[in-house]
């Protein structure tokens, strides 16, 4: 009995959560990585990220959204799932860009967590 790509892929997009028509979710996915190119494109050369960098944070990107779009916010609910993983995608860069920074940060405060912890019973 061979397993066939489809049922592979359809049990792969359930276990992740996303209940989207098989045909909607891998057309999504093609347009969401061909937005996030494009967006790769338009980035200045200095601030890019390599091409496979860049492709695989727009499929992770694309994923979270794909999984998430039944609960979107603001009517993005509503629209179809290969438009929002298109924005998903050509806005990928800067989601991860503004994820790494938040983690900068909240390393950079978590550095100082113990030179600023006081115990009620130590001296000051």
């Amino acid at each position: 009995m061979a397993i066939e790509l489809k049922a592979v892929l359809i049990w792969m997009a359930l276990a992740l959560g996303i209940s989207a028509p098989l045909p909607d979710l891998i057309g999504g996915m093609v347009v969401g990585l061909a937005a996030t190119y494009a967006g790769f494109l338009v980035t200045p050369a200095e601030s890019r990220m390599t091409v496979w960098a860049t492709l695989f944070t727009g499929l992770i990107v694309c994923v979270v959204f794909a999984i998430a779009h039944p609960q979107l916010p603001f009517g993005l609910a509503d629209l179809r799932l290969q438009l929002v993983l298109a924005v998903a995608g050509f806005a990928s860069r800067w989601i991860a860009g503004a994820l790494a920074s938040f983690g900068k940060g909240a390393v950079a405060r978590a550095g100082k967590i113990p030179s600023e912890l006081r115990l009620p019973w130590g001296k000051d």
